[in-house]
């Protein structure tokens, strides 16, 4: 299947070896409604979960690498190791899913090389020093900082925390958000 098969909300990314069909910011990685909404929805070839924390403890990258992501295959990776296996064009002929689990990691990877069209911001939850701007994004000036970084390498940030509710755009919510302090 082509990255230009059915539906994307979050296109493909360009000009990259990456065929990306989702492209996430979750800190819960994966879980539920990944796999069951999303994956379900889009039918990956391949969830890639790109945390260095994660990759670099060996029981939590068994647990991610096992998880049930109903028959994808799931890669969990470093950010460097991601941008090298992305640029070499490892998942060339898959669907794929990249999940990050906060704004500064999907920034690094923009930043490395990484292109995708739209980034998907999925669950943030509320921990001290966060403010809610939507009921499943709470953010702090770092996130804020990030995402505006995001924003302005021209990519798409929109939140959306499950295919059947509607984008959110992430820039208004973000100049709103940055006032509140």
């Amino acid at each position: 299947m082509s990255c230009s098969a059915g539906a994307t909300p979050s296109g493909c990314s360009r000009g990259g070896a990456v065929p990306v069909i989702l492209a996430r910011i979750d800190d819960r990685l994966i879980h539920g409604q990944v796999t069951v909404a999303w994956g379900g929805w889009l039918e990956p070839d391949r969830m890639v979960l790109v945390n260095d924390e994660v990759a670099t403890t060996e029981w939590r990258r068994e647990l991610y690498a096992e998880a049930d992501s109903l028959g994808a295959a799931v890669s969990v990776m470093t950010k460097a190791e991601f941008l090298e296996a992305a640029s070499a064009g490892r998942w060339a002929s898959q669907r794929v899913i990249v999940i990050v689990e906060t704004p500064a990691d999907m920034r690094d990877l923009i930043e490395g090389g990484f292109r995708p069209e739209t980034v998907n911001v999925g669950g943030m939850h509320f921990s001290p020093g966060k403010r809610e701007i939507l009921s499943y994004v709470y953010v702090d000036d770092v996130d804020v900082e990030a995402m505006q970084k995001i924003i302005e390498e021209g990519v798409e940030l929109t939140a959306q925390d499950v295919p059947q509710s509607q984008p959110v755009d992430m820039a208004r919510m973000l100049s709103d958000a940055s006032s509140t302090d």
